[in-house]
């Protein structure tokens, strides 16, 4: 966050120079706000045996995807905190003179999270000594008030996912069911909705890494076949549904808040391709004789690494997505009777242009019509 300073040519009357204070202090609230989105915070007490705080003890949280590392004191309530820790593995060390160095050896941080890990050291012997430990515990958030679901990368790369669309896998946290509303026809593009709490689809926010990604009608992400690809770039989303702090004050609705995979010091990468026909489908009740063709390919990867150890990274991921689906539309004609007769010339080109039925007669100079036709689609996705 940048801070700056200015000096009026002339002075600022008092109510003015309140309002730019306000409006300063704002604005470095919503900085901060805004890098809590896809960050996490760690925190906790230092204690010793017999539960008395200890202030001054060298705290240091490494990340052991990068090698990042920050250091931090505790202070004289024997507290310490990381705000702004990326996500994924740390190791935090603890240590001071006198006592035993303390090694907590992987703690996992998610998005959005504020974790608590308390630290009780113990006095050192003549030797130098370590105590580690190695457990991954299953943090519980005492920290913040709100109601949230993570959906981790182990969910997001082992569920089966039709579609590879990673906002349906929100549908499988409580209180978040499917929402189809939107006209199939429409020009706007867009996924498929969720009611979140029973309330208003629209009235949900997308965030990616932070930045918005409803579309101009306020409904959720989506392309023109209805989907969100990209699964195979997103580290893993948390579905804010209730009591959330005031940087997801944009809508009043869940706030579905994803992250984007990041290189590390390892390489790692994906290659993989999807793919279903119509072979083992039924025809369906409204068909004809011939089953419609049915084709689907979904194909890409990912790979990300190093260019400088614990410095510089790389991630990239590709999808691609084709579709050739083969549907019959009902609809209704004119009879056979309402063709015949006396018709007056002015309406009889109107009435050619309808086909002939091919169905049976509905009644009231009517009758079904049914015609196939395939829906091609041809989608790309990249990200970097």
């Amino acid at each position: 966050m940048h801070s700056q300073s200015f000096t009026p040519s002339t002075p600022l009357p008092f109510p003015l120079l309140r309002v730019a204070v306000a409006l300063l202090c704002l604005a470095a609230a919503a900085g901060v706000a805004r890098a809590q989105t896809t960050t996490s915070t760690l925190n906790g007490d230092i204690i010793d045996a017999n539960g008395a705080v200890i202030q001054g003890v060298e705290v240091t949280a490494r990340h052991l995807d990068t090698g990042l590392s920050r250091t931090t004191t505790s202070d004289a309530e024997g507290h310490y905190v990381f705000p702004g820790l990326p996500l994924g593995p740390f190791e935090v060390r603890a240590a001071k003179a006198g006592f035993k160095q303390y090694v907590y050896e992987r703690i996992n941080l998610t998005v959005g999270e504020t974790a608590a890990l308390d630290i009780t050291m113990e006095v050192a012997g003549p030797e130098q000594e370590q105590l580690t430990v190695t457990a991954d515990a299953a943090l519980v958030n005492t920290q913040t008030p709100e109601l949230s679901y993570l959906v981790g990368e182990r969910a997001i790369e082992q569920l089966p996912l039709n579609g590879r669309n990673y906002t349906d896998l929100a549908l499988l946290q409580p209180g978040v069911i499917a929402y189809p509303h939107r006209d199939g026809g429409s020009v706007v593009a867009h996924g498929v909705g969720a009611s979140i709490n029973g309330q208003d689809p629209r009235s949900n926010v997308y965030l990616i890494d932070g930045t918005p990604q409803n579309d101009f009608t306020n409904g959720p992400a989506g392309s023109a076949a209805g989907t969100v690809l990209g699964i195979e770039a997103i580290r893993e989303f948390r579905v804010e549904t209730n009591a959330y702090s005031a940087e997801y004050g944009r809508n009043s609705g869940g706030q579905i808040n994803a992250v984007s995979k990041s290189g590390t010091n390892n390489f790692h990468g994906s290659l993989y391709e999807f793919h279903r026909n119509d072979n083992f489908d039924a025809r369906n009740f409204f068909d004809g004789a011939q089953k419609p063709e049915f084709r689907r390919n979904q194909f890409g990867g990912s790979i990300g690494g190093p260019i400088k150890q614990d410095q510089l990274f790389f991630f990239g991921a590709f999808e691609a997505l084709r579709e050739n689906l083969g549907r019959t539309v009902s609809t209704v004609v004119p009879d056979l009777a309402s063709r015949s007769g006396p018709v007056h010339p002015a309406i009889r080109p109107f009435l050619d242009e309808f086909p002939l039925p091919n169905g049976r007669n509905l009644g009231s100079g009517l009758a079904a019509y049914s015609f196939g036709f395939d829906q091609t689609i041809s989608q790309n996705f990249i990200q970097g």
